[in-house]
């Protein structure tokens, strides 16, 4: 991604409280892309720099701001925390999205990426293990509305969302050695119940996954000889395969296929605790902006410190 993210997070000083902690993080990276996918041929940086700054209240304040190409910088998101409100302004995870949790094979309410007609609000309150949010376009004028209410009530965790006419219920708790996840929704007018369970087999976790539309799904993870080992399919033909490991030299590998998706492949090398060494290839078939490396084929060197 060719930008440049500058994150500052400033102390909110109420009632006289002292500054008690600061602290600073961040990363930086260049790399090379073949432009073979979504990406232009050429060199790309992505540099992150985090302060932050707390007190004994617990209040702060974020600033977020991007510079595209060399441009200006531009205020990006904002965030204001206290111990019980919290306030997002820019790019939002909606409140229905945050609270309600769909199961595999469900439409699901709301995105963890909402900007609305650019901007976007999203009000949150936790009390007594229990959250309440709201969001919305940033001029707040109801035309994004969405609310969701969180919590856990005797080992069970539920969760309400609704934005517009849609609406989704979620629960979930442990259950023969594993957990178990049901949630029922009405999205764009069509009412759906899901049910995933997830339970150890030995060496390996199965979880499988159905709804009363006739869709299923069933995957299993494990580790076998240092290397973590996934592998799915479901009633829509679309098959995954994931596998990661060390190899000779201390070298990482990291492939992974989606039906939908494609082929990801990434060899990666640890130069020091904080440098990383990386060629990648994503053939990004559904160019959803949501996998590990960016699409084409990719050489990176990134730092973190």
């Amino acid at each position: 991604m060719k930008h440049v993210l500058f994150t500052t997070t400033a102390l909110v000083a109420l009632s006289g409280a002292a500054m008690a902690d600061v602290t600073w993080s961040g990363s930086a990276s260049l790399g090379y892309n073949d432009g073979t996918g979504v990406m232009a041929e050429g060199i790309n940086t992505d540099i992150d720099l985090d302060v932050t700054m707390s007190n004994a209240g617990g209040y702060s304040a974020s600033i977020s701001a991007a510079m595209e190409g060399g441009e200006a910088i531009t205020g990006e998101d904002i965030a204001i925390t206290t111990p019980v409100v919290s306030i997002h302004y820019g790019e939002v995870v909606e409140a229905a999205n945050s609270a309600y949790s769909d199961t595999d094979g469900l439409a699901g309410l709301g995105s963890d990426e909402f900007t609305g007609s650019g901007a976007a609000v999203l009000i949150s309150a936790s009390t007594g293990g229990m959250s309440v949010g709201f969001s919305d376009d940033s001029s707040i004028d109801g035309s994004g509305s969405s609310f969701g209410i969180s919590g856990d009530l005797g080992g069970v965790s539920f969760g309400i969302g609704s934005k517009g006419d849609d609406w989704g219920i979620s629960a979930s708790g442990s259950a023969m050695g594993g957990s178990i996840s049901v949630a029922s929704e009405e999205v764009v007018g069509t009412s759906a119940t899901g049910v995933s369970l997830t339970m150890p087999l030995g060496d390996m976790s199965l979880t499988v996954s159905a709804t009363d539309g006739d869709f299923w799904g069933a995957s299993v993870s494990t580790a076998l000889a240092g290397a973590t080992i996934s592998a799915g399919t479901d009633s829509n033909d679309d098959t995954q395969f994931g596998l990661s490991t060390t190899i000779a030299g201390g070298f990482g590998l990291a492939a992974d296929f989606d039906t939908d998706n494609g082929t990801e492949l990434a060899l990666t090398y640890a130069l020091s605790d904080s440098a990383t060494l990386s060629v990648s290839y994503n053939e990004d078939l559904d160019e959803d902006d949501d996998d590990d490396y960016e699409p084409g084929t990719e050489a990176k060197l990134a730092f973190t410190f």
